[in-house]
């Protein structure tokens, strides 16, 4: 019955015109008590859902939403963030909604800053954001907010802003996971490292940070006695990641766990696989096409993902309740699943991942 009755129908058993049952049920207001207790009395009794498609259909208005995330690789992880958009706009597609994508450099602060200040100039309905910069994001979200724009995050979650929904893993408890897993694949009188991304600018990454926090609060209340040791990778410049990766190894050899606290261990595992370097477990982040491929030699031991295609999907549907019905959601922060994907099942998140 809930697919089948119409807006005419509710308003023929509320006793009030079709125009007030669409004002209740868009939250347009100039409706009386009467009319709005009588239309919501009906809606309970027949379990109504309003047609997301018909009645944007109905409302023929354009919406233009800028989607303003790291270059999107096919494979890597915001890749398939902005697969899991594209999904969102086919699957929504009798909805008419303009989507500009305004990349930028996840390792240049100075990119994300020139890229965030041009989203205002577009006029956008509402803005996706991946927010790898916690304050550039501060900066852009305080701009939204004066011009009453909506927008949601993926992958983040930054403190002081308003958005209408996001959706990220627990980044403290990741980087929690990540300490278990380094204690329990390596011997214990071993050392252990975590690596982090040369970025340009004076900025780390807020999910790193985050990450890195997790990490140390495990060891620091469950093994105070394993000994963490700290170094970068360039992503931008492969030569100097190699020699800084074995220069560190051959200066801290009983390093035997290393955690890459992004989606770039496939770096550090290619370097030590090239050198015969077997021994040294490899924990990472995001399922990527290059993780997978490392997971399956075995030279990456496991990989944390956080659903980035769901992310994606999720943040245009909430971004489609906020334009067409001013719906806010009731819990603002949606914690995606933290995957924890070894190569014996690997296969079966292969297939999750790919649908």
């Amino acid at each position: 019955m809930a697919k089948q009755v119409t807006i005419k129908d509710i308003a023929i058993m509320s006793g009030v015109s079709a125009g007030t049952v669409d004002r209740i049920l868009h939250n347009r207001g100039n409706v009386s008590e009467a009319s709005r207790a009588a239309v919501e009395k009906v809606l309970m009794k027949t379990g109504y859902r309003y047609n997301i498609h018909t009645s944007a259909i109905s409302l023929k208005k354009a919406y233009k939403i800028v989607i303003a995330i790291p270059t999107a690789i096919p494979g890597e992880y915001w890749g398939m963030i902005q697969k899991g958009i594209e999904h969102a706009l086919e699957e929504y597609s009798d909805i008419k909604l303009d989507c500009e994508f305004s990349y930028y450099n996840q390792f240049d602060i100075y990119s994300c800053r020139s890229s965030f200040a041009s989203i205002a100039d577009r006029n956008p309905n509402a803005v996706i954001i991946g927010a790898t910069f916690a304050s550039e994001t501060t900066v852009l979200c305080n701009k939204l907010d004066e011009n009453g724009i909506p927008y949601v995050f993926v992958d983040a979650v930054i403190c002081d802003t308003h958005p209408s929904a996001t959706y990220s893993s627990d980044q403290d408890a990741c980087g929690r996971i990540v300490g278990r897993l380094l204690n329990l694949f390596t011997p214990k009188d071993t050392e252990l490292a975590v690596f982090g991304s040369r970025r340009i600018g004076n900025e780390r990454a807020n999910n790193s940070m985050k990450r890195m926090s997790g990490l140390k609060g495990y060891f620091e209340e469950l093994a105070p006695y394993r000994v963490i040791k700290e170094s970068k990778i360039s992503v931008l410049d492969p030569e100097e990641s190699r020699k800084n990766i074995l220069g560190f190894l051959e200066r801290n050899p009983l390093v035997k766990g290393i955690a890459v606290l992004n989606s770039r261990g496939y770096i550090l595992a290619d370097i030590l696989a090239a050198q015969g370097i077997r021994d040294v477990k490899i924990i990472t982040f995001d399922m990527t096409r290059n993780n997978v491929r490392c997971i399956e030699n075995g030279s990456i031991s496991a990989i944390i993902c956080q659903r980035p295609k769901l992310q994606g999907f999720f943040a245009v549907k909430a971004l489609i309740r906020v334009l067409l019905y001013n719906i806010e959601e009731k819990n603002m922060h949606h914690l995606m699943p933290a995957d924890i994907i070894i190569k014996e099942n690997l296969p079966i998140y292969q297939e999750i991942y790919n649908e």
